[in-house]
């Protein structure tokens, strides 16, 4: 739920207009952040690199409570992702780890968070993406290390080496068996 304090919310767009809608929330003085990759197209007389959004039609606004009924008039923005009525809100350490994993420049797949086989609660302890948390993910490759981003069912993943990863225990342990039990994950 939404407070006097900015939060950063998900935003979801119109299709292809992720940049002019960071354009547009930009110049209304909105705190925005939309993750972009580069990516090689091809055509059939040119190649060339080319920077697109990391999870096609969503962008990420800070906002308060006050700025939600204004952020919906912004030009291409369709709909702030909700659940049970509520604006789902992202922890800054989230839209953080975003930002640190596209800042490695290592190669990174987006899926949803029902398509991935969670395992064990990891923390890299070393290499471009030391301090990183996340999940150890058994469906590809050994090794692969995701990223889940609150509420909007989606995760960052990439390939790290088991040797650079660490199991985190305490209490991390029952938040995972909890979410493994909320998702029906074995």
């Amino acid at each position: 739920m939404l407070s006097s304090e900015p939060q950063w919310v998900a935003l979801y767009t119109n299709p292809r207009a992720e940049k002019q809608v960071e354009k547009n929330l930009l110049r209304e003085g909105y705190e925005v952040y939309l993750p972009l990759v580069r990516e090689l197209h091809t055509w059939s007389d040119r190649k060339k690199w080319v920077e697109v959004p990391l999870i096609k039609s969503y962008i990420f606004a800070k906002i308060t409570a006050r700025q939600e009924a204004l952020i919906r008039g912004v030009v291409g923005v369709s709909f702030l992702i909700k659940f049970k009525d509520n604006v789902l809100t992202i922890p800054e350490k989230e839209i953080q780890m975003m930002k640190n994993f596209i800042a490695s420049k290592v190669e990174i797949q987006v899926r949803t968070v029902e398509e991935l086989h969670r395992g064990r609660r990891v923390r890299i302890h070393s290499g471009s993406l030391a301090g990183m948390e996340g999940t150890l993910v058994s469906d590809c490759e050994e090794g692969n290390f995701a990223v889940e981003i609150s509420g909007i069912s989606f995760a960052l993943v990439t390939y790290v080496d088991k040797d650079l990863m660490e199991a985190i225990a305490d209490d991390e342990e029952s938040k995972t068996a909890s979410k493994q039990k909320k998702y029906n994950i074995r």
